[in-house]
């Protein structure tokens, strides 16, 4: 993270991917009320608390402006490593009618085929409704889907000729070349039904016909880079699984696992880090990823039509030489260090230019057993954490669950609940009046909007290190940071709709990618 001073449209563009499935056994909230084009919102209507008595203060300060081999970086997160995360459960429907799916005369058969078939069925049969609506004309389904495996007989045709599995081999892809959607039901979909639940082969479905819709609409004769028609077939696959979260499809139901798997996926799909955002085969970043999905989700497929005119903003980071040295993680204790600092340089002028008075908080770790008091809390709520304590001014935090955040996931993601304990300082400062959930998800925002302050701004300095957008910060965000960020809003978010104490992982992400994108006006709109 942090540095010191006709080609196939695919899902996933080669075999590099590192299953984070193991960071969900839970579910993803589906708000009741809310205002959007789907009639679905990130934030539930207990979570949108009018409160006069909180301002979050203007932005003032005018230096803010934001393998192929499993990836060591990348592995399964639990917040209690000691209990293993059972898989979703399986939401496989029954047989629907004559199958969509091309299987072969020799497949073998999987779990998920007929929930597959039944996705591939409703994504037809939406695309159907919803194609003249957004361009005109009627719609005409694919031409083909394959189910593609080693000995599979006969092969996927396309104008190209018959489609070796090789070509495919823990992929998924569309391509105008016969107009077909050919997946891998070898390795790519059973390894994500295994890990994410059958939910997951449906986002990968929504996808690649989301290539299709492009190839119909004229998208590809826009020449755009990957990237470009990449996050809008996400926002796409957002679109389709609201639908079916809403009880709108007759063959399908997502429930709220179901859509926080869809999450994952998008997560699982990202590119490595470090890629080139303009590489011929980029597809984007967790973090942008997640985002256009969430896009969709929301808004609907109406929005996600105008992607290619007005597409998400994004924020693109490489690695330099000194990444590629250190995998773009600071040392543990260089982040003690550093890290305070600069959330000091960030929030004290823009709380001292609002006419706010504050003291940043200090650091205190603890070893679980040895808890220190803090405020009202109970020992066991300081555990996994990391902890404001109003009376002593201090953020206490579980030394082996942040060290072990950092040693999974990289230093964003320790750094991540330490920023958040220190925004809820800032709350405090503020005199907020915000509870629970909403204070948490609050929390999410000002850390996003924290962030901004370290992106690399695009100069150098003398010594060739990237200069953050406030040049007063001696940390800046490197590549993967992001993606650290929104997978540990993943691992923490509440594993149960019904629980209202750190907000989904749908509502963390949307809250954090909020304050990223928006700065902290984006944060101050989303407490009334």
């Amino acid at each position: 993270m942090l540095a010191a001073m006709s080609a196939p449209r695919d899902l996933a563009s080669s075999r590099r991917r590192t299953l984070v499935g193991g960071l969900v056994a839970a579910a993803m909230v589906l708000a009741a009320c809310g205002s959007s084009d789907q009639g679905v919102s990130a934030r539930r209507s207990d979570g949108a608390i009018q409160d006069p008595d909180v301002t979050v203060p203007d932005q003032t300060s005018p230096d803010q402006t934001i393998p192929d081999q499993p990836d060591p970086q990348d592995p399964t997160v639990s917040t209690n490593p000691d209990s293993p995360l059972e898989p979703p459960e399986d939401t496989t429907p029954p047989p629907v009618g004559e199958p969509i799916i091309d299987f072969g005369d020799n497949h073998p058969g999987q779990p998920y085929d007929n929930f597959l078939n039944a996705s591939f069925q409703d994504l037809t049969d939406w695309w159907t409704e919803v194609y003249p609506t957004l361009y005109g004309g009627a719609f005409e389904p694919v031409a083909g889907i394959y189910a593609h495996y080693p000995d599979r007989t006969p092969l996927p045709d396309s104008c190209d000729g018959p489609v070796p599995y090789e070509l495919v081999e823990y992929n998924a892809f569309y391509t105008w070349c016969g107009d077909i959607i050919v997946y891998d039901d070898a390795q790519l979909l059973p390894e994500l039904v295994s890990n994410l639940g059958a939910a997951a082969v449906g986002v990968v479905a929504a996808h690649e016909y989301g290539h299709a819709i492009q190839q119909r609409a004229g998208v590809f004769d826009l020449n755009l880079p990957t990237v470009d028609t990449e996050q809008q077939a996400d926002c796409f696959a957002g679109a389709w699984a609201a639908h079916v979260a809403l009880g709108e499809s007759d063959l399908l139901t997502f429930g709220d696992q179901d859509v926080k798997s869809g999450i994952i996926a998008m997560i699982e799909v990202r590119d490595p880090v470090g890629t080139d955002v303009l590489d011929p085969s980029g597809h984007g970043t967790a973090f942008d990823r997640v985002g256009a999905f969430q896009e969709g989700f929301l808004k609907g497929a109406q929005r996600c039509a105008d992607f290619i005119q007005n597409p998400n903003p994004r924020i693109d980071l490489t690695f330099t030489a000194e990444d590629f040295e250190t995998g773009g993680n600071l040392p543990y204790a260089d982040i003690l260090e550093l890290l305070p600092a600069a959330l000091d340089i960030f929030w004290e002028p823009t709380l001292t230019n609002a006419g706010v008075a504050f003291t940043p908080p200090t650091l205190q770790p603890f070893q679980p057993g040895a808890e220190p008091a803090c405020d009202s809390f109970a020992a066991s709520d300081l555990t996994n954490d990391a902890t404001f304590c109003t009376s002593t001014n201090t953020i206490v935090f579980d030394e082996v669950f942040v060290q072990d955040l950092y040693a999974r996931l990289g230093d964003l993601s320790f750094g991540y609940p330490l920023a958040s304990a220190y925004s809820d300082a800032v709350q405090v400062a503020l005199q907020s009046s915000l509870s629970g959930e909403p204070r948490v998800l609050l929390n999410d925002c000002l850390v996003g909007a924290w962030i901004i302050d370290i992106v690399p701004s695009g100069q150098v300095s003398d010594t060739g290190f990237p200069i953050p957008n406030n040049p007063n910060q001696e940390i800046v965000l490197s590549a993967g940071d992001l993606d650290e960020a929104v997978i540990t809003a993943v691992a923490l978010g509440d594993e149960a709709t019904s629980d209202n104490v750190n907000g989904t992982a749908f509502e963390k992400i949307d809250s954090f990618r909020a304050g990223v994108l928006g700065g902290l006006p984006a944060c101050q709109n989303r407490i009334g």
